[in-house]
C-alpha cells in the first residue's frame, strides 16, 4: 500500500482553512495562526519557483495590503475617535484647520465644517465626504501637512495602533513581506505614520490631490482609495513592482481591512488569486456579521487591545 504524507505548508494551510468556519468568535487569539499560512504560503511559493523556474536568479517580490482606519489605528486619523460620546483623540481634519491649513475654513470654524461633512455623508455618501474631506486643504503646501501629520503621529495616534496589527506588520517585515497601506484618509495624513510605523512613506497611500510646485490642488489623483477604487490602486502596485523589479514574481500574500463597504472588494480580490503553491489570506478586522456575498471568504477577528492600554 502506498503511503500517503503530506508537507507541513499544506497541512498549515488545510488547518487554516477549517478555522474560517469558526474565526468570527476568536478574540486576540488569532496573530500565530494568520502569521503561520502567510509564512507557510511565501515558503511554498520560494520553493515552487526554485523547482520550476529555468532563472535561477528570480527572486519573488511578496507584498500584503492594509486599509488603515480600524484596521492599524483604532478610530479613524482624520475624524478623531470617540467613546459614549468622550473625545479621546482629535482627528486631523481639525488639528489641521485649527492650525490654519485649510483656505475654506477659518481656525475657529472646525464645527461648521464638521456639520457640512456629515450632511455631505448622510445625503451623498462616504465616496463625497471623503473627497471633499481631502479638497478643503488645496492650496496648502503638501510637506508642511506631512510635517503636520507626522508630528501628530509620534506624539498621540500611535500609541492607538492596535497590538495584534502591529505584532503582524513586524513579523512582517522581518520576513521580507512588503507592508502597503491603502486608506480612504487624505494622502498627506495618513502618510504621516510611515516613522511610528517604519515602513517608507511611499508604501502608503490615501485620497491624493495633484501637487503643482509643491502646492496642493484640487484636483484628485485617480483612483480614489475607497471601495473599489482600493482594488484599483492595489492592481496599480502589483504592476508597478513587476516592471521596477522586472519580474513576475509579485505575489499578495494577504489582506487587512475592516470594513465589508469599503474594504470588501480589495479583500475578495486578494482572498480569491490563485497563487502558484499556498493559500491568500483575507482578514476582517472587528467588520461585525459578513453579508451573504463575502461568506467564508474572509477570516474574521475581533481585537481591541492598542499598543497605549488605557487613555489617557
Amino acid at each position: 500500500m502506498k503511503k500517503f504524507t503530506i508537507s507541513l505548508p499544506v497541512l498549515i494551510n488545510f488547518i487554516f482553512l477549517i478555522s474560517l468556519v469558526v474565526s468570527c468568535t476568536q478574540q486576540e487569539k488569532y496573530v500565530d495562526i494568520i502569521l503561520s499560512n502567510i509564512l507557510s504560503s511565501k515558503t511554498a511559493i520560494e520553493q515552487y519557483i526554485t523547482k520550476q523556474s529555468t532563472d535561477k536568479s528570480a527572486h519573488p517580490i511578496f507584498v500584503t495590503f492594509w486599509d488603515f482606519d480600524g484596521t492599524i489605528l483604532k478610530g479613524d486619523c482624520s475624524e478623531g475617535y470617540k467613546e459614549n460620546d468622550r473625545q479621546i483623540y482629535r482627528g486631523l481634519v481639525q488639528i489641521a484647520i485649527e492650525q490654519n491649513f485649510s483656505k475654506l475654513y477659518k481656525e475657529n470654524e472646525f464645527d461648521v465644517f464638521s456639520n457640512y461633512y456629515e450632511h455631505l455623508d448622510r445625503t451623498q455618501g462616504h465616496l463625497a465626504a471623503y473627497t471633499y474631506l481631502t479638497t478643503i486643504f488645496a492650496g496648502q503646501n503638501e510637506d508642511a501637512i506631512i510635517k503636520l501629520s507626522t508630528q501628530y503621529f509620534n506624539e498621540t495616534l500611535q500609541h492607538y495602533y492596535f497590538s495584534s496589527s502591529i505584532a503582524i506588520m513586524n513579523e512582517l517585515i522581518k520576513n521580507n513581506i512588503h507592508i502597503y497601506i491603502i486608506s480612504a484618509s487624505p494622502d498627506f495624513f495618513v502618510k504621516g505614520a510611515a516613522k511610528s510605523l517604519k515602513i517608507n512613506p511611499d508604501a502608503i497611500h490615501g485620497i491624493k490631490l495633484k501637487n503643482v510646485n509643491g502646492i496642493l490642488t484640487n484636483t484628485i489623483v485617480p483612483p480614489v482609495t475607497y471601495a473599489e477604487g482600493k482594488t484599483m490602486k492595489v492592481l496599480q502596485i502589483m504592476k508597478h513592482l513587476q516592471q521596477k523589479y522586472s519580474t513576475d514574481h509579485v505575489y499578495a500574500l494577504a489582506a487587512f481591512g475592516n470594513s465589508y463597504h469599503t474594504d470588501g472588494p480589495f479583500l475578495e480580490y486578494v482572498a480569491k488569486q490563485k497563487l502558484p503553491a499556498g493559500t491568500p489570506v483575507a482578514v476582517m478586522i472587528n467588520g461585525g456579521k459578513e453579508p451573504d456575498a463575502y461568506k467564508g471568504l474572509f477570516y474574521c477577528v475581533k481585537q481591541s487591545k492598542i499598543i497605549q492600554y488605557s487613555y489617557k
